[in-house]
């Protein structure tokens, strides 16, 4: 029983110890485009702290990390994949996060909202919010950076 118990034992060990490794290889193309993004912010847009950060794929992709600045400012960097261009926007200047998931259920009525994330579709930079409609399919909103107008809202994905 006791040779049982010890084979038992190492299985599940060997299983747990693989499920984290598949967890860690499985998040560290986030983790490295979260610290190459937060990188470049700092040297190109004086990122001082970084708080949140977005990726985004839409015809291209983009990752965005709000934070402050050295001087304390509020601040928006969106950084495109392919090139490294990037675009600076001071919080103020833009539309929050809570503002477009209010947008999106007083205009969708979904059954949850699932995420809102900052990118740039059709040159323009948007808030995507993907939500959940009552058939479980998914939708998704997309709302003007700047303006908060709503611009286009895709559903049954």
């Amino acid at each position: 029983m006791n040779k049982k118990l010890g084979i038992a034992l190492i299985s599940m060990l060997l299983f747990i110890i693989g499920v984290s490794s598949l967890l860690t290889h499985s998040l560290s193309p986030y983790k490295q485009a979260r610290a190459e993004t937060i990188e470049l912010a700092q040297r190109r847009a004086d990122l001082a702290k970084a708080e949140d950060f977005y990726w985004y794929n839409g015809d291209e992709t983009f990752f965005t990390v709000t934070g402050t600045n050295k001087d304390g400012s509020s601040i928006v960097v969106i950084v495109q994949q392919d090139g490294g261009a990037i675009e600076v926007f001071n919080q103020d200047e833009i539309v929050t996060e809570h503002e477009v998931v209010v947008a999106t259920n007083n205009r969708e009525n979904p059954k949850k909202v699932l995420e809102a994330r900052i990118g740039v579709q059709n040159d323009q930079p948007v808030w995507e919010v993907s939500f959940q409609l009552e058939n479980d399919q998914t939708g998704y909103s997309y709302f003007s950076l700047t303006s908060g107008e709503w611009l286009q809202t895709i559903k049954n994905i």
